[in-house]
């Protein structure tokens, strides 16, 4: 027997988030010993990386005759209390988990595709699913490419699934429907336009085609429910309201008549693909998010009240630069909350406002608390309490009065839910816990992560360490409880009829593979099946590289590409822009125009605080071409040592001496004022043709397409060594939607391609 001692270094790794690859390993292979309970069973780990959650560990015991294997930690990735069926839901990339009553033991749905049901395991992000409020459905995307899926629902209680609608634009972000509250209708946005899908026409097999259960334009954040179950959502400045029981007949008719009834009219024009709003529990207020910038309470003026002789003053927040709303919570009682979140300085930021809706007389301006570094926000059923996650504790507050009734000490908090009234579980990194507010007593629910496990020297439990605690389990099947001290046998790979390694292995998502000798048998194999995967063949030969002028790199050296953002006269989509590339890990050239420094000198900050490259777009947009204008090399030049000027004055810092002209335009005189200041003129070699609009006409017929079929066109298009330009902001002529709504799935899907996503002057670097 040994002890070992833990080391609380491996909960500073699992905070380190590396940039995101296909990066599954399996480590720790150890049999359980001769002529115990556990003899022919095989402990081993998994280690993975998760976008926004770093690495973590999953442990496993598997039988080496059947294969059957045992599921022991479960990484809450995503966690949800199902009321209706009274019991716990987490999600990761090993699968779907349900527990039993007591809320401890956890099994794997099994149409899901789950790690101990022979799946492969998941890698990247995964997108959101979203269970309805009953707990019998579930609603997910089952990918068909890196940009778009099959909308799935699946039914629990009769274990089935049911495709809803093909060819969905994924998201991982944001769930792919909205539920109404009593369960039996959701809405789902595809192609511009919104559709609803009946679980009463589901039982009764009648479910009619998706052409004709279309509601209206727009994407999901154009619909909301209230809290009666009628549905509500805005085209241009008229909100519509639509009963549930009509949407049927609604639906019918939907080509040639308006669905639903206009019940008020907001101040400005909603515009779905930069706008989102949260409708009050009545559904006769909302508050309207503009471009994630500007965030205002509206009351819904009616027919009768649009004539109205009073004045009315609109509460506003205006946001800072870097941030964006993420959580709107709306009591019955009409005090409202709000948490916006995003990067400052480079690290995660997060402000709480609050606005209380009097009965009647004037509404105040919003106010923000002193709250800071809240990562989530949770209302109690009852409206009463609130949970606040922080970094190393939940703070429970009386809504109303907003003052703390209780603190909830816990390692690095992941999400909190209310149970009952009295009853909290905090799901965090290391462990799943139910905690009593009235008694303070705490229940171990599951352990998220393994640190170092073992089998005890008489084989009957598994202990395991996991940040400076030890945890003990029977070999039966994953029932927790702490231990005084970590204490196992020897680790053996070798007995009489098997042994354990791990090998390295190509061309898949796992890193390595547990291989399985049988003594026995004589035969060795992998200890479960895995896919591999055929990587872009690299050209035969390199492509001629200019580093004066600059378009692409090596196209034989490195599996890897550069994304820059051209920003021009807008900074619209900056917060969740620097959110996925933090989360990725992923480090961007960010190409500045004068024009942009000069409006946004705090965005030009705040990229530069996260640490991205930042280069010139020379210190003013306009069309090189124009006969009016004479571009020479000393104009270039002069225009560059502007830009360069004016980013000093608003930042403090220099510029790479890499640039590009507006719209990509160059010449011979701009090639020799680049070489002249010793600067690189970049290019392309993808155009991702997300500056044409609908009504563009210097676009060839057919150009324009939505930022799904743009991100795919990527995918088709780039090669090792590419540079692929993406436009900030969400100003462009007529467009749908913005490429830069779409980055952490472009990241994402690279990422799965094997590709890594480097600053062009990196990409310069490995061209030499």
């Amino acid at each position: 027997m040994r002890i070992m001692r833990l080391i609380p270094v491996l909960f500073l790794f699992l905070l380190a988030v590396p940039a995101v690859r296909g990066e599954i390993r399996f480590a720790d292979p150890t049999l359980g010993p001769s002529g115990s309970g556990a003899a022919g069973s095989l402990l081993f780990n998994a280690e993975t990386v998760s976008p926004g959650f770093g690495t973590y560990r999953t442990l496993f015991l598997t039988d080496m005759t059947t294969k059957a294997t045992t599921q022991f930690t479960f990484f809450p990735e995503e966690i949800a209390f199902l009321p209706g069926a009274g019991v716990l839901q987490i999600r990761n990339r090993f699968g779907v988990f349900r527990s039993g009553a007591d809320l401890k033991t956890f099994t794997a749905l099994s149409i899901f595709p789950a790690f101990v049901n022979g799946y492969q395991i998941e890698e990247g992000k995964i997108s959101p699913a979203k269970t309805s409020p009953d707990g019998r459905y579930l609603v997910y995307y089952k990918p068909t490419s890196g940009v778009h899926g099959t909308l799935m629902l699946y039914d629990v209680a009769d274990n089935r699934e049911i495709r809803v609608s093909e060819r969905v634009p994924l998201s991982l972000k944001t769930p792919p429907v909205t539920w109404s509250p009593d369960s039996r209708t959701f809405v789902y946005g595809k192609d511009f336009k919104l559709y609803y899908f009946s679980i009463d026409h589901l039982q009764k097999n009648r479910v009619i085609s998706e052409s004709y259960r279309q509601i209206a334009d727009g994407f999901l954040s154009s619909a909301q429910w209230d809290a009666f179950g009628n549905l509500y959502f805005i085209s241009g400045s008229l909100v519509f309201k639509v009963d549930s029981t009509e949407l049927f007949t609604r639906g019918l008719y939907s080509g040639s008549v308006q669905i639903g009834s206009v019940v008020g009219r907001i101040a400005l024009a909603f515009e779905p693909n930069v706008d989102r709003y949260w409708l009050s529990p009545d559904g006769r207020k909302i508050v309207l998010d503009k471009a994630s910038q500007s965030v205002l309470f509206m009351h819904l003026a009616r027919n009768d009240e649009a004539s109205r002789d009073s004045v009315q003053s609109l509460p506003q927040l205006s946001l800072p630069r870097s941030v964006a709303l993420t959580k709107v919570i709306w009591s019955a009682g009409d005090t409202i909350t709000l948490l916006a979140e995003g990067v400052r300085q480079g690290a995660a930021t997060s402000y709480v406002f609050r606005l209380s809706v009097p009965q009647s007389g004037r509404v105040s301006g919003f106010s923000q608390t002193a709250d800071a570094n809240v990562s989530d926000l949770v209302l109690s059923a009852d409206e009463s309490k609130i949970l606040l996650v922080k970094p190393d504790r939940v703070e429970v507050l009386d809504y109303a009065g907003w003052r703390k009734t209780a603190d909830i000490p816990f390692v690095r908090p992941l999400h909190a839910l209310w149970k009952s009234a009295t009853e909290v579980v905090v799901a965090g990194a290391d462990t799943i816990q139910l905690r009593d507010l009235g008694t303070g007593a705490f229940t171990l629910l599951a352990l998220s992560r393994a640190g170092a496990s073992g089998f005890t020297t008489d084989g009957k439990r598994i202990m395991t360490g996991v940040g400076d605690k030890a945890y003990a389990s029977d070999v039966s099947g994953p029932a927790w409880t702490p231990a005084q001290a970590y204490s196992v046998g020897e680790a053996a790979t070798a007995g009489a009829d098997y042994r354990a390694y791990v090998q390295d292995v190509e061309r898949s998502s796992y890193r390595n593979m547990l291989m399985l000798r049988d003594l026995k048998g004589l035969s060795t194999a992998p200890l479960f099946e895995y896919k591999t995967y055929e990587y872009e063949q690299f050209p035969a030969k390199e492509e001629e590289i200019d580093p004066v002028y600059f378009n692409h790199g090596s196209r034989i050296r490195r599996r890897e590409v550069s994304i820059v953002f051209n920003c021009v006269s807008s900074a619209a989509g900056l917060p969740r822009i620097l959110a996925a590339l933090k989360e990725y890990g992923v480090r961007a050239t960010f190409f500045l125009n004068g024009d942009f420094i000069r409006r946004y000198p705090d965005a030009c900050r705040e990229i530069a605080a996260a640490g991205h490259e930042t280069a010139s777009l020379f210190y003013t947009y306009f069309n090189m071409t124009d006969a009016r204008f004479t571009v020479d090399t000393e104009f270039i030049k002069k225009g560059l040592a502007r830009n360069e000027d004016e980013y000093f004055k608003a930042t403090g810092g220099e510029l790479a001496l890499l640039w590009h002209a507006p719209y990509y335009f160059t010449s011979s005189s701009i090639v020799e004022a680049s070489r002249q200041m010793n600067y690189a003129y970049v290019g392309r070699d993808v155009d991702s043709l997300d500056w044409v609009g609908k009504s563009d006409t210097a676009a060839s017929a057919g150009s324009y397409r939505p930022a799904s079929e743009l991100v795919e066109r990527i995918l088709a298009e780039k090669k090792p060594g590419s540079i692929i330009p993406v436009e900030l902001g969400s100003d462009s002529n007529n467009r749908d939607d913005y490429l830069h709504q779409y980055i952490d799935i472009l990241i994402n899907a690279l990422f799965r391609l094997g590709y890594d996503v480097v600053p062009v002057s990196t990409l310069r670097d490995h061209a030499k």
